[in-house]
């Protein structure tokens, strides 16, 4: 009972220092009129949404974002198509844009042109007044547009769509070929899916890794990426009117974090720190989970020896894959020329030429047609997984198992309280998972008080 009360002592103290809570802050009810579109000759603003506009075409957006790579990339192609287009961009932190957003609502100050949403913050984003519903008229975008999983991430709680996805996150597992081959007995994605058809059954292969490589290598780094992993698979919302289904929907991935702690199946590294990234590179810990950005931004960076050796190899998780992260693009209501700013978005998720931009960065869009009219913009390989199609094994082999869950607005409380769960099992092997669950239920009780706690 001491250490129930320690723990919940400093998950108090800890909520206190940390980042500002996102719940039940004051709604922002100040409205946004419409900006009237620039005046254009030969041009209707209320209709012909759906033709493209003149190659000479002259304007200008501006853009808050954080992916200097994507969005140089994609403006570089749009501008190839509409070269007197101009944009402006500022760099921000994803954490930092949605107090930004806030902040120029409330002071009057200027929201870009378009705006992004990363999916951390989305839903409470989402509920912000300054979206254009791309899903009505002028624009009349047909979410069928897109594969079905990113659809509710793109909807917010009028289910009208407020931005479409940059890119499809899709995530299953990166594993060591090498070390796949010496410990499992096969680097083949399909055996391995076999050998692993469930999270048990991965478990009891951990115990064995450790013991027979004298406690050298895991089958995972850390607790609190395997957890948040694990947590996305069911695709089942969190939050359901006034309930928070903390058991139906968190119950499962705390049971199997702690089973991966005592097990010895996954490493402490505590995730997305500077030795858990260089971890990647040192061969001790075999799987890894893997979205379509993560090649690029970790595996390739932090695995230097790998590009020479195909270290890598792609596979669907046990138990079905997930979305890991993930940004949309949408207009905002103030943008001042709403015609030219869906032309670019339209451009950058939903075209096949904005496709091939994406390719050259190792990412799949989102939009269906584009790879029916180039089937081989779903084909990407990267030295660092040898000979292994990884843009078609994301497609056809990971996509189709994943279950997109419907994002709500306290989301990110649940998330803070996760990350504080996940650091205290990490730090203290006598928490169980019992414990974890009604960890988290005192913390939602006292951050969320008005919602009902399962």
């Amino acid at each position: 009972m001491k250490k129930v009360c320690c723990f919940l002592v400093a998950i108090s103290l800890l909520s206190l220092v940390g980042c500002g809570k996102n719940q039940r802050e004051p709604e922002v009810t100040e409205k946004i009129p419409k900006a009237d579109g620039q005046n254009h000759e030969n041009i209707d603003w209320q209709e012909n949404y759906d033709e493209p506009l003149p190659a000479d075409y002259e304007g200008t957006l501006s853009m808050w974002g954080w992916d200097d790579a994507y969005y140089k990339t994609v403006t570089e192609a749009f501008r190839k198509k509409y070269p007197n287009v101009k944009f402006e961009y500022t760099p921000v932190e994803n954490g930092d844009l949605i107090q930004k957003y806030k902040t120029a609502l409330i002071t009057g100050g200027e929201l870009p042109d378009i705006g992004w949403a990363v999916m951390a913050y989305r839903a409470e984003i989402f509920e912000l007044d300054m979206w254009e519903p791309l899903n009505q008229e002028p624009y009349g975008f047909d979410i069928s547009q897109v594969h079905e999983c990113v659809r509710p991430q793109m909807m917010n709680s009028k289910r009208d769509v407020c931005g479409i996805e940059q890119t499809l996150a899709a995530a299953g597992l990166a594993y060591r070929r090498d070390l796949a081959e010496e410990y499992l007995g096969t680097d083949d994605p399909k055996e391995l899916e076999a050998m692993f058809p469930d999270w048990q059954s991965f478990i009891e292969k951990g115990k064995e890794v450790y013991d027979n490589s004298n406690g050298t290598v895991y089958l995972w780094p850390g607790l609190a990426d395997a957890q948040q992993f694990i947590r996305e698979q069911q695709g089942i919302p969190w939050i359901e009117g006034d309930t928070i289904r903390v058991t139906d929907t968190l119950k499962h991935s705390l049971d199997i974090v702690c089973k991966f702690r005592d097990s010895h199946t996954s490493d402490t590294l505590e995730a997305w720190t500077p030795k858990w990234y260089e971890a990647l590179g040192k061969g001790t810990h075999i799987f890894t989970g893997c979205a379509t950005w993560s090649v690029a931004f970790e595996i390739e960076q932090y695995d230097p020896e790998g590009k020479d050796k195909g270290h890598w190899g792609l596979m669907s998780a046990p138990e079905g894959n997930i979305l890991w992260g993930g940004t949309t693009m949408g207009i905002t209501k103030t943008c001042k020329d709403k015609r030219l700013a869906w032309e670019f978005i339209k451009f950058a998720t939903l075209s096949t030429e904005g496709a091939e931009a994406l390719n050259t960065l190792g990412l799949l869009t989102t939009a269906i047609r584009p790879y029916e009219e180039n089937p081989d913009l779903g084909s990407y390989k990267s030295p660092w997984f040898g000979s292994q199609d990884i843009g078609d094994y994301f497609l056809n082999e990971i996509v189709p198992n994943i279950r997109g869950r419907k994002i709500s607005v306290n989301d990110s409380v649940i998330h803070e309280g996760l990350n504080l769960i996940n650091a205290s099992l990490r730090k203290d092997p006598e928490i169980t998972s019992q414990d974890a669950l009604q960890y988290l239920k005192d913390y939602l009780k006292e951050e969320l008080p008005d919602y009902k706690i399962e």
